[in-house]
């Protein structure tokens, strides 16, 4: 997977966590295989035990953050820091499995080029504070010791178990795409979605996960030309969290079409 020229996320995370402002474009010049991150609550034998949030700087260098849904499947994107700034490259999705305290799975990689890649992800040593794993991609192995974001705005306890809520995501939002495009997305109370992004028109549904815990399921239906997912239908996940500031709320999605594509969308207001 190749590095790349992406926008900024000023926040040290994928589709959730942690503290910071906001984003806007650069040029990253690092290289080498994308980082990507596991997390769990808890060393233990189920996907209860393994899910969560978790953040490190991977041995090659790259900054992540994951979630790893109840269902036991992963999301998580990955760049470079630079001051305070994220430099986002690109997502990771797969579905593992728990097998005793380890967790597995098999990934896909999408890069803000459109470059499309495989993997796999394995990860041990859940203590509820931190995990050990490894990223396996194209004959290189990236290894990794996330910290848990424990006590942060998404601390396992008392944010990541409590419902999503409707409310809190309704309105208008204007943020970027994986590949740097300026995107606006409306979202009602009822959970529907609008969106346009530099011509491209797209439909779809934002609403609470039926696990009651702090994220949103998201399908998005693009239209035809000039969208990049011409008249295809894409599915994932989506968080929103307060700043640092206490005033600025954040918003992430990320989502894919099967193994063929992906992107985020990334809005504060």
């Amino acid at each position: 997977m190749m590095p790349r020229s992406v926008w900024l996320l000023l926040v040290v995370s994928l589709m959730l966590v942690s503290c910071g402002s906001g984003y806007s474009s650069s040029n990253n010049n690092a290289s080498g295989e994308g980082g990507s991150a596991g997390g769990g609550n808890s060393g233990g034998n189920s996907a209860q035990d393994v899910d969560g949030v978790f953040s490190a700087v991977a041995s090659n260098g790259y900054t992540f953050t994951t979630i790893i849904l109840p269902n036991e499947k992963l999301y998580g994107i990955y760049g470079t820091i630079s001051g305070n700034q994220l430099l986002l490259d690109g997502l990771i999705t797969g579905q593992g499995t728990t097998n005793g305290t380890s967790y597995n799975a098999s990934v896909t990689d999408f890069s803000f080029t459109g470059t499309v890649s495989s993997g796999t992800f394995s990860a041990s040593g859940f203590s509820g504070a931190s995990m050990d794993g490894s990223l396996a991609e194209s004959g290189n192995v990236t290894t990794f010791t996330a910290a848990s974001d424990l006590g942060s705005v998404w601390d396992y306890g008392t944010t990541f178990q409590t419902p999503a809520s409707p409310s809190a995501i309704s309105g208008s939002w204007t943020g970027t795409l994986l590949d740097g495009m300026t995107t606006t997305v409306t979202i009602s109370s009822n959970g529907s979605l609008t969106g346009s992004s530099s011509g491209c028109l797209f439909t779809g549904t934002v609403v609470p996960d039926s696990s009651k815990d702090n994220f949103y399921d998201v399908s998005l239906t693009f239209g035809g030309s000039p969208c990049s997912f011409s008249n295809q239908t894409a599915n994932g996940i989506a968080v929103e969290y307060l700043l640092s500031d206490g005033v600025t709320n954040q918003f992430l999605a990320a989502v894919t079409i099967g193994n063929s594509g992906g992107t985020v969308f990334a809005a504060e207001r």
